[in-house]
């Protein structure tokens, strides 16, 4: 049971110390912490150091408030590590055959020997090969602020802040020889990478107050945003020595390269935004925003987003009267439009690339052999031979007209408390409608080099709605009850395709996508499996079939199954999405519990292909012992072949994966009171027992492990078991 030996269970020690000290004038805040977490899979690690700092003075009478906020980061993490052939070592616990073992007779990893077995590496080899793998990051995220009261009722307030990150990550692929799958060399890769955000903002803010009943808050603000990113690669080959140290780009005797890359965006804001407040019962507000972008041309750079919103407060009004049942009563409208850039830095410009390659000796049945470049680089001298120029190669085409991603929403809603507060709630409906979506839309072969472009490629129109409720009392007994749960709604359509985005969401010109969700899925429908060659020889002509295989639906009625027989599955995006909280509480003990789920979607079930086909030279599923057989024909496992699997797009493999989570239970008992004052200088102390992941439901037609996780290559989320006390003096 290759998972059994690659997983174990895992420990976190999380530690935090924090100081803080006060006075009228300024306060002072400290924090430190560290953490570490053994790792779930073997040879994994994690090990983080923090520190925060917050401080802030009053000067000149009051009049002037500075201030800083810093956090500090500093990790060091062992990753997942892949084979010889790249393959994850996660997805090899689920893949590999349960024949190899884990040792062989000698004490040493064994690996695939003899033939029918895959090329892939004992995956606690591979883990045990990069123990020495690490990946470093320090990251720093601050600011300083300073607010200036001018004059009455005018602040001026100025900030800048940084975001830094510097990453590295050292690659140690150590020689291999494990059965018949050998790597003969060694290698060093040094990844780094290094991101850093400047803020500066700047805001005049006003209030005034005219009368009673007459409040008017006035904010002018300008923000600047500078996001950089570099990246260095170095490699190097050979190493005589394989041990730790060893492993410097200076002790290898074999080839270096190395490669980076550098990009930065900016954006520039201006924005206005007025508050008007009458009598605490009508409620105004009104926001115009200037954005510009640096990923967009200079024509399309900025976008205008303006925002509304006004309140009534109807309990406040003369003549709602007091009641037991309604405590307050307040409605709600809004409308705004916000932009989206998120498309890359290099998404407008035409690119262009290297590509250096040799020229390879290539047999022809028509020439004897010929020359072909699989690179940039021209042999325009003829030579067939040496160190050629290189040219360059289209990798994106240029677009000067990309521009902002815009929607428009439109939002009503209502607040309220019932029961003397017992019971408050809010519930809201909205439509949307965005325009010029970015994407990059798919291209194929014909289009030719660099055909790839960053379009604006399609409108959508959606609706949908959010009730939240909360029940929260504390009894006479001292017993104290609170639940609060949140249910959402959300649909959506395609409204329109501009030009590039026709066949980029699937679907065909007579069965588009217009009119169905963004996120909708188009294959194939299932129509049980063939029970035998009569069946087959009955059905519309469709590859792959054999008795035991997956039948298809003659979408179209012409006798074949063909890419014609298409049609739209259903959406990922849920029906509906929900949430609880529970939250207990008597005399010293408390106990809080949330789960969120949600309802009718659909998504891609990868352990279908695991647990339902057979994977040649690979693991197979239990799903197997039961496929289709002459004898087993009550099943929906196809017969077992290496030849003819039939994995299409279908609702075969795209499976139902509504789900529940029960993501947190916690249990606490605080000690009590004359016994923390007996301490001295301790002002309480709580110990609690938490669990995390504990619980979830699925599906039944989903028969993955977790439908929040979909990729078998990626560490499951864990069950987390927690034990700890809060201190307070």
């Amino acid at each position: 049971d290759w998972q059994d030996v690659m997983y174990d269970t895992g420990f976190v020690y999380n530690n935090e110390v924090t100081i803080s000290a006060n006075s009228e004038k300024s306060s002072l805040m400290m924090n430190f912490g560290y953490l570490k977490n053994t790792g779930m899979l073997k040879y994994t690690n994690y090990d983080r150091y923090s520190a925060k700092i917050n401080g802030s003075t009053k000067l000149f009478n009051d009049k002037v408030r500075v201030g800083v906020n810093t956090q500090f980061f500093t990790s060091n993490e062992t990753l997942v590590s892949p084979d010889v052939g790249s393959a994850p070592t996660t997805g090899l616990a689920i893949t590999l055959v349960p024949t190899i073992p884990v040792y062989d007779s000698k004490g040493e990893f064994a690996g695939p020997i003899g033939a029918g077995y895959s090329d892939r590496n004992n995956p606690l080899l591979m883990q045990y090969l990069n123990r020495w793998d690490n990946a470093d990051k320090n990251s720093f995220f601050g600011n300083v602020f300073a607010e200036i009261d001018i004059l009455k009722g005018l602040k001026f307030r100025t900030n800048a802040g940084l975001d830094f990150s510097d990453f590295k990550r050292k690659d140690i692929e150590r020689k291999v020889n494990n059965g018949f799958i050998v790597r003969g060399n060694n290698r060093l890769i040094i990844d780094t990478n290094k991101f850093s955000s400047v803020v500066f903002s700047n805001t005049l803010n006003y209030d005034l107050e005219v009368g009673k009943n007459h409040k008017i808050t006035t904010l002018l603000g300008y923000e600047y945003i500078r996001n950089d990113f570099d990246t260095f690669v170095a490699q190097a080959d050979d190493f005589p020595f394989e041990t730790e140290d060893f492993f410097v780009l200076n002790a290898a005797t074999g080839a270096r390269t190395s490669r980076g890359t550098s990009t930065a965006n900016t954006t520039l804001s201006q924005f206005g935004k007025i508050n008007y407040a009458y009598s605490d019962r009508y409620l105004a507000s009104f926001t115009l925003r200037r954005d510009g972008s640096s990923r967009f041309g200079e024509n399309t750079r900025f976008g205008i987003f303006p925002a509304t919103t006004v309140g009534w407060r109807i309990s406040n009004e003369d003549f709602f009267k007091k009641n037991d049942i309604v405590s307050s009563l307040k409605l709600r409208a809004g409308y705004g439009i916000v932009g989206n850039q998120e498309i890359g830095d290099g998404a407008r410009f035409g690119l262009f690339e290297t590509r250096y390659g040799p020229n390879q000796n290539v047999y022809s049945p028509d020439f004897f052999n010929i020359y072909y470049n699989v690179g940039t680089a021209y042999d325009i001298n003829g030579n067939n031979t040496g160190t050629l120029p290189s040219g360059f190669v289209r990798i994106q085409s240029e677009n000067k007209d990309l521009k902002w991603e815009e929607t428009a929403e439109y939002n009503y809603g209502v607040d309220f408390s019932l029961f003397k507060n017992n019971i408050t709630g809010s519930f809201d409906y909205y439509t949307k409608k965005t325009k010029d979506i970015l994407r990059a839309p798919r291209t194929i072969a014909t289009q030719g080099e660099g055909a790839n472009t960053v379009l604006n490629i399609a409108n959508t129109a959606g609706q949908g709605w959010e009730l939240a409720l909360a029940y929260d009392k504390t009894f006479d007994n001292g017993f104290t009850l609170g639940i609060s749960t949140n249910v959402s709604h959300f649909t959506d359509k395609i409204t329109k395709l501009n030009k590039g985005g026709e066949t980029d969401f699937g679907g065909t010109v007579d069965n588009s996508i217009i009119g169905r969700s963004l996120f909708s899925i188009f294959g194939y429908r299932s129509n049980g499996l063939f029970q035998s060659q009569e069946d087959v020889n009955n059905s519309p002509t469709q590859s792959l079939a054999r008795p035991g295989s997956i039948k298809y639906v003659d979408i179209n009625g012409d006798g074949v199954i063909n890419v014609d027989d298409r049609d739209w599955l259903g959406t990922t995006l849920p029906k509906f999405e929900y949430g609880v909280t529970v939250n207990l509480a008597y005399k010293n003990f408390d106990l809080t519990l949330f789960g969120s789920g949600v309802t009718s979607r659909i998504g891609q079930d990868p352990y279908i292909f695991w647990n339902n086909f057979v994977s040649g030279r690979e693991n197979g599923g239990v799903g197997l012992l039961n496929a289709w057989t002459p004898e087993n024909k009550n099943t929906n496992i196809p017969s077992a072949t290496l030849a003819f699997n039939d994995t299409r797009p279908s609702d075969y493999t795209f499976r139902k994966n509504s789900y529940f989570k029960l993501r947190n239970l916690q249990i606490g008992y605080s000690l009590p009171k004359d016994f923390i004052t007996r301490m001295g200088g301790m002002t309480s102390a709580r110990f609690y027992l938490q669990g995390e992941n504990l619980l979830w439901i699925a599906h039944k037609d989903y028969i993955g492990p977790d439908p929040e996780r979909t990729d078998v290559n990626r560490i499951p989320v864990p069950t987390v078991l927690s034990l700890g006390f809060n201190l307070n003096f």
